[in-house]
């Protein structure tokens, strides 16, 4: 295998995986709102699909796992929180908001 061929297969696969975990963060959020959308879960099932022909072809199921797991889980966290299924915060350990914090008594 040449190495444009493995850059492109490479290129594909993370094209393929990004697109499943943002499709798969939009369904999940209309999923929210009581609506089913079966054609976004249809894309994403294809990517992925596509994906893993790509990653398989580069390097095996080897590559299926390290290159399909993250990607599509990092692309999915970061449009979920886009959308605002949930949000992720940075800041100390155990400093807790003043507006999340609850006293008891």
């Amino acid at each position: 295998m040449t190495v444009g061929l493995a850059a492109i297969l490479i290129l594909f696969s993370l094209l393929a995986y990004g697109g499943a975990g943002g499709c798969l963060a939009v369904a999940r959020g209309r999923a929210a709102e009581q609506e089913r959308d079966l054609g976004m879960v249809g894309v994403a099932v294809l990517l992925l699909g596509f994906g893993m022909l790509c990653s398989a072809v580069l390097g095996g199921v080897a590559a299926v796992l390290a290159v399909g797991g993250p990607t599509t889980g990092t692309v999915y966290l970061f449009a979920a929180q886009r959308i605002g299924l949930f949000q992720m915060r940075s800041g100390p350990l155990g400093e807790v908001p003043a507006e999340e914090s609850h006293q008891t008594g």
